[in-house]
């Protein structure tokens, strides 16, 4: 399974798609399933319990792994300490870090029109980002999980051919 982080709008869901696709893998979305399992918590840009989070997306990345397919999945960093972080790392291949300014996120949030895009809940998803990322970044690199950054500002294109240049790295790990 190959993990694609970064801050909310830097294109995890679109660029996961595209990796996705071009490995006949499946594309899954934490924030997705997210706002079909847990829509209680994300109108308010509430945090989901992790333990409760992580197993319904392992229930989706067992179905899809179930099938033969590759996994792509895209998310927000979990809390070091948490259940739902020690499981998903020991599944995870290799990370993604899309790497997007936060006035480059908030621009493009602000054109995408969800239900719980608003400028305090995008705020919300941002400081949290920054906060956990450099922990969840050490851990999995402690644990030996390659970990490759991307620029992603640009066409949606110029970053999905960055993202298939990292992804070849992890095939020769």
């Amino acid at each position: 399974m190959i993990m694609i982080y970064g801050p909310a709008g830097s294109g995890k869901s679109t660029q996961g798609e595209i990796l996705a696709k071009s490995l006949d893998g499946k594309a899954l979305s934490v924030g997705q399933i997210c706002r079909e399992k847990f829509a209680e918590y994300t109108k308010t840009a509430a945090m989901v319990p992790e333990d409760q989070l992580a197993l319904a997306v392992l229930d989706e990345v067992a179905a899809a792994e179930n099938q033969g397919l590759r996994v792509v999945l895209d998310g927000q960093p979990w809390s070091v300490d948490s259940k739902g972080s020690e499981i998903l790392s020991n599944k995870t291949n290799g990370a993604i870090v899309i790497d997007v300014p936060r006035e480059e996120s908030i621009k493009r949030l602000s054109s995408r029109g969800r239900d719980d895009d608003q400028l305090s809940n995008w705020n919300k998803k941002l400081d949290m980002y920054e906060s956990r990322m450099p922990q969840y970044e050490a851990m999995l690199k402690d644990k030996n999980i390659p970990v490759y950054h991307v620029d992603g500002v640009g066409t949606i294109e110029e970053v999905s051919e960055r993202m298939a240049t990292l992804y070849k790295k992890f095939v020769q790990v």
